[in-house]
């Protein structure tokens, strides 16, 4: 009976603070209190710990690729096995702090699915990358540090993600490929064999003996340190040229001495063909004149429709000819009448200029 008349007690006190507009400071104080001493140690304790595992995880996986490194294991499969492993561990970490602070996860799981499912519709592209990112990952068409060719990019390879794969060109620039357009293109992979044949063409004159240019050419590629013995080196005339000789050189070298060897050789030949007296000819044509004043041409068939097409174009060009020479010779008499009459009143003007001149003088003697 005392109680509940003390409940009511505290019931009417308190709807008698709320009307009035009173705050229960204290009740407030206690509830932040009390969270502070069970939930809010709770949630620093799992803060520092799901620190702690992230700073963890992050160093076993540097071990982890450290050792793969010193095992010289593919570094495309180290970097994506490194890189994927790291963040689906932080992943399920996550939910692990999530279930302990009291959250349920189960939403949060359904909330990402519903997400990711909308995310993968509108990017098609992307998703499309990832899985080209996975076949190469799994095929191996080509791994970090090799030098390739595809889609339109030509460089060494500096890295290979899910999406994108970065590849750094000959005069440093970087060039990001997307993975689906490396897939859907030729790939041409200069490092994947460990040896690689060069190609070369010289040019010689044809006053020169190709036999000695060849010799000349073997003696440069024995003193290479870049050209490999076996396969044997092949030097050869590959065409005769407009105006030269061409020689083809055919060299097996190890890939990273590709460039090197050709450079060298380049150099090399050259300057042995100019101690030898072998000349590299530029692009000339050479014109050969045959004159046939006195020889004329005859026909071995005597048919009579020859003999007269014969005679009438022998006819025709004679007729051509008169009329020419009478064109020519009535032209220069024209031009010769023309210069008389001119020359005609040149003297007549000079005959008037002194007969004014002697009546001037007549005048002035009266």
């Amino acid at each position: 009976m005392f109680g509940l008349l003390a409940t009511s007690a505290e019931s009417a006190e308190s709807a008698e603070k709320t009307a009035t507009g009173g705050v229960d400071w204290a009740q407030v104080w206690d509830s932040v209190w009390h969270w502070c001493i069970h939930d809010g140690i709770k949630l620093i304790l799992a803060l520092i710990v799901l620190w702690l595992t992230f700073k963890i995880t992050n160093f076993i996986f540097k071990r982890i690729y450290r050792r793969l490194e010193k095992k010289k294991a593919d570094k495309t499969l180290s970097r994506t096995f490194v890189s994927v492993g790291r963040k689906v561990v932080k992943f399920f970490l996550l939910m692990m702090f999530v279930a302990y602070i009291g959250i349920d996860t189960s939403s949060i799981i359904a909330a990402v699915t519903a997400g990711a499912v909308t995310v993968g519709l509108a990017l098609q592209g992307a998703l499309s990358n990832l899985a080209s990112g996975v076949l190469i990952i799994v095929l191996r068409p080509f791994r970090v540090g090799d030098f390739i060719e595809c889609a339109g990019a030509t460089g060494t390879v500096e890295d290979i993600g899910l999406f994108q794969t970065r590849i750094v060109s000959v005069d440093n620039k970087v060039l990001i490929v997307g993975n689906s357009s490396a897939v859907n293109s030729t790939i041409v992979n200069y490092s994947m064999k460990d040896t690689r044949r060069v190609d070369m063409v010289f040019s010689i004159a044809y006053e020169n003996d190709f036999r000695k240019a060849k010799n000349i050419i073997r003696e440069e590629i024995e003193k290479s340190v870049y050209a490999l013995k076996d396969p044997a080196p092949f030097v050869n005339i590959k065409e005769h040229g407009s105006s030269s000789i061409d020689l083809v050189v055919r060299t097996w070298v190890k890939s990273p001495d590709y460039w090197d060897f050709y450079w060298s050789m380049m150099e090399d030949v050259k300057m042995a063909f100019d101690k030898n007296g072998i000349t590299i000819p530029y692009s000339q044509i050479d014109v050969h004149m045959k004159e046939k004043a006195d020889e004329q041409l005859k026909l071995e068939d005597d048919n009579p429709y020859v003999q007269a097409e014969i005679a009438a174009y022998k006819q025709n060009v004679a007729s051509k000819s008169s009329a020419r020479t009478k064109r020519i010779a009535t032209e220069k008499a024209e031009k010769e009448r023309q210069e008389n009459k001119s020359l005609f009143k040149k003297i007549a003007k000079v005959a008037k200029k002194k007969e004014n001149k002697n009546k001037v003088i007549k005048t002035e003697q009266k």
